[in-house]
């Protein structure tokens, strides 16, 4: 029995340990949160950024980060093949149009356009016997036609004077004489015009023939032209008043039909290719107005095209400049660029705390009167613009609120400021 007692008394003491235990731990988790609620947490007013909350007309923008590029881009290819034989121009040179910029050397070019040359006088000169047989046709048959129609003319007047003796009784014509007459009247007549038939079909003939040796005469003129054309692109020009950006072409390199000689960009006409990010590529529409800075300069334009692709976390938007190009403006240029989305009238911004997203709820610390103490506030905010936000509810105007990092401290409800 004393045992038993034993065993007993050993288990009530545990339990009253175990239920002093717990106790303590739940005393030190409510003296944690309580101190940690409390406002001893110090921070150097230095080491703070603060900002004031303000009313106005609040510009809602997207900033973006580019550079310039010409407007009017062209390669200068070559459609015969050759050899550099001389380069007259390199990169970075300012040309107008039709300046010679290199020249080409092939021998088989010249040569064949010699040969063609001497081709197109050979048949020239053929052609031009060939018309002067057909003019000579031409006039056989018009003088056959001229014979035949002066026979039956004499015919005709033999006929007539018999007619009129017989006519008159005079027997010195006789009628067989006078029938035969009139049968060759007749005949006559029928052979000029027959003559006149051929003569017609002659000149058919001679007109199908004139335009065949003609288009004979055409082709090879063609000919000759494109040779011609081969043997003077061996000499390239600019094709317009430009500044040539590359000249990849080195003396005594074979180049092939359709090889880029050079590179021309269009002197004084630039487009600028901001990269905005894609969180803020939602707010960006054409026609929107865009100041670019070029850092010495500033230059007005208008959303011309917006990418609809992705890339490393942004998208490519290409802005139209207008107006006059400042001196410093060069291809390559590193720029940046404000796109203006919209205007609100009469409203709540502030300078954007860090960690802040637009249409959101989030916190913030606002200063007191004098300055000593700042207390965590819930805000929401509104849209964004390159260095604000907008407020619609959690502050009012004069407020000042740390925008710096407040990560150290967020869970705080309220931290002394020193």
């Amino acid at each position: 029995m004393d045992i038993v007692r034993s065993k007993q008394k050993n288990k009530i003491k545990i339990k009253k340990w175990f239920y002093i235990a717990a106790i303590s731990v739940v005393s030190l988790v409510l003296i944690i949160n309580l101190s940690g609620n409390s406002s001893t947490y110090h921070v150097d007013k230095f080491e703070l950024l603060l900002a004031e909350v303000q009313r106005g007309q609040f510009n809602i923008s997207v900033r973006g980060v580019g550079v310039l590029v010409p407007k009017d881009v062209r390669w200068v290819a070559t459609n015969v093949e050759g050899r550099v034989e001389r380069i007259l121009i390199k990169a970075g040179a300012k040309v107008t149009k039709g300046d010679l910029l290199l020249e080409l050397s092939n021998p088989q070019l010249v040569q064949q356009l010699e040969e063609t040359k001497w081709q197109l006088e050979e048949m020239v000169a053929e052609t031009n016997a060939q018309n002067a047989s057909l003019a000579s046709e031409l006039l056989d048959q018009e003088a056959a036609v001229i014979n035949e129609k002066l026979n039956h003319e004499r015919a005709l007047l033999t006929y007539n004077a018999q007619k009129t003796l017989l006519d008159k009784g005079t027997v010195a014509v006789s009628h067989i004489a006078h029938e035969e007459v009139k049968i060759d009247v007749a005949q006559y007549k029928e052979r000029w015009q027959l003559e006149i038939k051929r003569l017609n079909k002659k000149k058919e003939s001679l007109t199908a023939q004139a335009k065949a040796y003609q288009a004979r005469l055409n082709r090879m003129h063609k000919i000759y032209q494109r040779a011609q054309q081969q043997v003077e692109s061996l000499k390239v020009h600019a094709t317009m008043d430009s500044i040539v950006q590359a000249m990849p072409m080195e003396l005594g390199q074979r180049v092939l039909v359709g090889s880029n000689l050079a590179r021309l960009a269009r002197s004084g006409e630039f487009i600028a290719e901001l990269r905005v990010p894609e969180k803020q590529i939602k707010d960006v529409a054409l026609g929107q107005s865009v100041v670019v800075d070029t850092r010495n300069s500033k230059i007005k334009g208008i959303v011309q095209r917006i990418d609809p692709i992705v890339n490393n976390g942004s998208v490519q938007v290409d802005i139209e400049l207008i107006g006059n190009m400042p001196k410093d403006a060069r291809p390559d240029l590193t720029v940046n660029g404000v796109i203006a989305i919209a205007n609100i009238e009469n409203t709540l911004f502030v300078k954007r705390p860090m960690f802040a997203n637009e249409h959101s709820e989030s916190f913030a610390y606002v200063l007191t009167e004098d300055g000593n103490q700042a207390d965590k506030v819930s805000i929401h905010f509104g849209q964004t613009s390159t260095q604000y936000i907008q407020v619609t509810s959690g502050l009012a105007l004069g407020n000042n609120i740390i925008i710096s990092d407040v990560s150290a401290w967020e869970k705080q409800q309220s931290i002394n400021v020193n």
